[in-house]
């Protein structure tokens, strides 16, 4: 299927019974603005110039017409002309209004289904995807579409106001017609290459918006390493060259319809000296009739360019819906099953989460193998390792991010695939290894996923992380604007912030992913205090890469590969000298080795 197709299908879909009264607004703008100028005839008729009835038609059912409404006088035709001309003005800006509106409705709708879609798309979907790619087509090539509902919307009415004016052109000098139609048929003719040309341009647009897109993101998000290493030419070297095949194919695409327009100019200009000596040829057409084609011609020609131009922008655009349905159908088939309203879960304390013959394959990889493990809740959970042994891989299947290929794991009465995962994951708070802070408010960033939460809430929240006292202090405390990714915060600040957000919502299990990997050893210091509150009322799974957070874990597991090799306690563990012991030797010699001086 054709994009103009597809672009048109999708237009009917959502227009539905409004099509009907948008094509009889632009005919009836259309009409309007033909009578307004076939009324010249009468016109011309009063002030002297000839107009044969016997050969006009038109002339004939316009004077019955006015004869109807009783305006005889040039002053009463005068008159009746500007009030249709009124009425057509009228019509026309509601058209213009109401053509803009659906545009930026069709716009609207269909980035909120491509958020939505992505939003409810499973993890891999976006993480195996660029991030300027997503927002690029939910900004860029959605308002690329929204342009070409526009421009379809205004080929259908510039193309109504041409059959009218066609028609009534016909009925007053079909001689004169001819000339016209033959202009039309030999301009399309010529236009065909320029519209290949437009459309190859087109296509080029969306593919080169994205990866501009995503490597500006790119560099804005490495702006500190690129200052740090001295970058900057590279990083200019990788956006040029995009930049100038951008600039290619916008020109191109700018150029042709101005192309267009002077073909139709010359065009037009040898038209209009046909339509002269046809009425210089003893034809049998009336000056008057001329005099009105003319000057149906002279309003028609505006429209005839506009045509020509919304056909070349239309090429630039439509291809924007290709990109858009692909990323649409590719977020659907990776979309999350399809669950009722999240139901509140029960979990009463002590009990554990329990993983049973835990495996998962990503890419055709087995990442876990067989995880076996009991955590206690409340109570502290340390899960240890190399990079690349499997530990956020866990994390990822705890939080429902990645589907097990094999075994469970249960909370207390609760086995994960039996539960509706939104109610699962509203009983685990989480805190990743960098914590993810908006440009909002202390408030806006806490109540992220609880925005009902009363202040006292709030504040309680505060209080079990350690954030309070650091909030109050702040300028306008829970108002308090903190910037791009919590800038205006030290990394022990966004830190408890982040615990706070995951306290607000009341977990049964609090899993910190590597959330002190980044912290210097005060703030460490403070999270492990704030920790060593909480596992008296939750459960919590630390993942740690420094072992002196988690001497004091009720269960570390240790793994490597993929499968988890050894559990216990810490005590219980060293006095094993296994791999946990090896661990701990490397991490203490690696703290202490010295620096051998040169000689």
């Amino acid at each position: 299927m054709s994009v103009y197709r597809l672009l048109f299908n999708d237009l009917l879909a959502r227009l539905r019974w409004r099509m009907i009264p948008l094509v009889g607004l632009m005919s009836l703008a259309g009409l309007g603005e033909g009578m307004t100028v076939a009324f010249l005839l009468p016109l011309l008729s009063r002030i002297g110039v000839a107009i044969p009835g016997k050969q006009d038609v038109a002339n004939r059912v316009l004077e019955n017409g006015l004869a109807f409404v009783g305006a005889h006088t040039l002053w009463q035709i005068l008159g009746l002309v500007v009030a249709i001309a009124m009425l057509q003005g009228v019509s026309s800006i509601g058209l213009s209004w109401w053509i803009n509106r659906l545009a930026r409705r069709y716009q609207h709708e269909r980035q909120m289904e491509l958020f939505r879609a992505f939003m409810s798309a499973r993890w891999n979907f976006v993480v195996e995807r660029k991030a300027g790619d997503l927002t690029s087509t939910i900004v860029t090539e959605c308002e690329r579409l929204g342009l070409a509902f526009t421009m379809i919307l205004l080929l259908i009415s510039t193309t109504v106001v041409a059959i009218i004016y066609f028609a009534i052109s016909l009925l007053i000098a079909w001689q004169a017609m001819l000339c016209l139609a033959l202009f039309g048929v030999v301009t399309a003719l010529a236009m065909v290459r320029v519209h290949r040309l437009s459309y190859g341009a087109g296509r080029r647009v969306a593919p080169l918006n994205s990866e501009l897109q995503s490597q500006l993101v790119e560099q804005f998000a490495a702006f500190k390493l690129v200052k740090a290493t001295a970058s900057e030419e590279r990083a200019v070297a990788r956006i040029e060259p995009l930049l100038e095949k951008l600039e290619w194919v916008q020109t191109l695409g700018s150029f042709l319809p101005m192309m267009a327009r002077g073909t139709l100019e010359f065009m037009a200009f040898v038209s209009l000296v046909l339509i002269i000596v046809v009425a210089g040829s003893g034809v049998g057409v009336s000056v008057g009739s001329v005099l009105v084609v003319i000057a149906l011609f002279a309003r028609q020609f505006p429209r005839v360019t506009a045509m020509q131009a919304y056909l070349h922008y239309l090429n630039g655009y439509v291809h924007a819906i290709e990109t858009i349905n692909l990323f649409m159908s590719d977020a659907e088939a990776e979309e999350e099953p399809h669950e009722p309203s999240a139901v509140s879960l029960t979990v009463h304390p002590p009990t554990s989460l329990v993983l049973r013959g835990l495996s998962v394959s990503f890419g055709g990889h087995k990442v876990l193998d067989q995880v076996d493990l009991q955590m206690p809740v409340p109570g502290l959970t340390a899960l240890v390792g190399a990079s690349g042994a499997g530990k956020s891989t866990l994390v990822h299947s705890l939080l429902g991010l990645m589907e097990p290929s094999a075994g469970t794991i249960t909370l207390g009465p609760h086995e994960m695939r039996a539960v509706p995962l939104r109610s699962w994951r509203r009983l685990i708070g989480y805190v990743p290894q960098e914590t993810m802070l908006f440009h909002a408010s202390v408030r806006d960033n806490v109540t992220l996923a609880r925005p009902d939460a009363s202040l006292s809430d709030i504040e309680t929240a505060a209080r079990r992380a350690h954030a309070y006292d650091f909030i109050t202090a702040l300028p306008d405390g829970l108002d308090t604007m903190i910037g791009d990714q919590g800038a205006k915060l030290s990394g022990g600040q966004r830190q408890r912030l982040g615990i706070a957000r995951a306290l607000l919502t009341n977990p049964v299990l609090l899993v910190m992913d590597e959330a002190m990997s980044a912290l210097d050893s005060e703030s460490e210091k403070e999270v492990l205090r704030t920790l060593e509150e909480l596992r008296k009322t939750m459960g919590i799974v630390l993942i740690a890469h420094r072992l002196g957070a988690v001497r004091t874990a009720d269960t570390i597991g240790v793994l490597e590969a993929g499968r988890l090799i050894e559990s216990g306690t810490w005590a219980e563990l060293m006095t094993r000298e296994a791999r946990l012991f090896a661990f701990a030797t490397a991490q203490s010699a690696g703290d202490v080795q010295p620096v051998k001086a040169a000689v």
